[in-house]
């Protein structure tokens, strides 16, 4: 859920563009986007952008330098504007604030993507990811180890045994909801006491995007215009945002069953940038699964609050992932073994 903004009126947001960029503001219109507050100023010539409290001054210094950086590369990303005192960002009432040029074009929404566009969203990522090799920074790492820990199943185990007491059976959707949640606890129990998780040391971790999928393109005549959000921009296995990029951008994928033909593809384009080794090509599904099996997110906010209709969907699609991923999942790696 998007926090309450800082700003009282659009009167009060004129008068501190002028204060603190010197831009002359007269028309403000709020944006129902992303996971922030974000303002159209003057019919979208810039883009104010009032990040959420969980993120530093020094998370979003962070995400400027990677996005000068990438754009010295020539990557498309966007044009920031800098303060008066010629900072690219500033804190106002608490809430770090950053102002960017707009950005034409439109968002596309998940798994409608062409296969066209699904092996353009590959070949960025590699270029990206490939861009961010000489970093100057030194970014934060994510350790996803707990993913695949005892501790963390079993803990993911209790979360969504929590979500089956809430359950009312003799409601429908509750009723599909307690299935699809027992087949998930079933499923992490198999994979737990199935699966040797010492060989994910060895996956390649690079600098990266951190959040890399469509939603986070602006598209402009069918083609990606330019690639936004780096605030989560870290050190982690690729593979991870590879795989999770695919799923959300393929119109293949809508019903949670990947195009095998399409994903090879992908993972070769992101290849020709980045080189994957064997263990990035063997356990790239085992990563995913493990994390969305895990996860209870989408049936949570729905059961705590039946209006989360959209996300109880997401649910449902990340169930359905999970049970090909888990029927099909020596056969990928097998695929991209043989192939890459």
């Amino acid at each position: 859920m998007i926090e309450e903004t800082v700003f009282l009126s659009n009167e009060e947001i004129i008068k501190f563009v002028k204060n603190t960029y010197g831009l002359e503001i007269s028309e403000v219109k709020k944006i129902d986007r992303g996971n922030a507050n974000i303002y159209s100023l003057n019919n979208d010539k810039y883009i104010l952008k009032e990040f959420q409290s969980k993120y530093t001054k020094y998370e979003i210094d962070k995400e400027m330098a990677v996005i000068n950086h990438l754009k010295e590369n020539e990557i498309k990303v966007p044009i920031y504007i800098n303060t008066l005192k010629n900072l690219h960002n500033c804190v106002y009432k608490n809430k770090v604030i950053v102002i960017q040029k707009f950005i034409g074009g439109y968002v596309l929404n998940s798994n409608v993507g062409n296969y066209k566009q699904t092996i353009e969203c590959a070949e960025l990522y590699g270029k990206i990811v490939s861009s961010l090799e000489t970093l100057p920074i030194e970014l934060p790492s994510s350790d996803i180890s707990g993913w695949y820990s005892k501790e963390s199943f079993e803990n993911s185990i209790k979360k969504h045994e929590k979500l089956l007491s809430m359950l009312d059976e003799s409601d429908e959707t509750d009723f599909k909801i307690k299935k699809d949640i027992e087949e998930k606890i079933s499923l992490i129990k198999t994979v737990m006491s199935t699966l040797d998780f010492s060989e994910m040391k060895n996956l390649t971790i690079k600098n990266t995007h951190g959040d890399y999928n469509v939603l986070q393109f602006i598209y402009k005549d069918n083609k990606i215009n330019a690639v936004i959000d780096f605030v989560s921009a870290c050190k982690m296995p690729i593979v991870w945002e590879i795989i999770r990029s695919y799923s959300y951008i393929d119109e293949d994928v809508k019903n949670g069953e990947f195009n095998l033909d399409t994903f090879v593809n992908y993972v070769k384009k992101i290849d020709e940038h980045v080189k994957l080794n064997k263990y990035d090509l063997r356990y790239i599904a085992y990563l995913y699964l493990i994390q969305i099996l895990s996860s209870d997110y989408g049936y949570k906010q729905y059961i705590y609050n039946h209006e989360n209709v959209s996300l109880l969907n997401f649910g449902y699609f990340r169930t359905n992932i999970c049970r090909y991923l888990f029927k099909n999942i020596k056969l990928i790696s097998e695929r991209l073994e043989k192939e890459l």
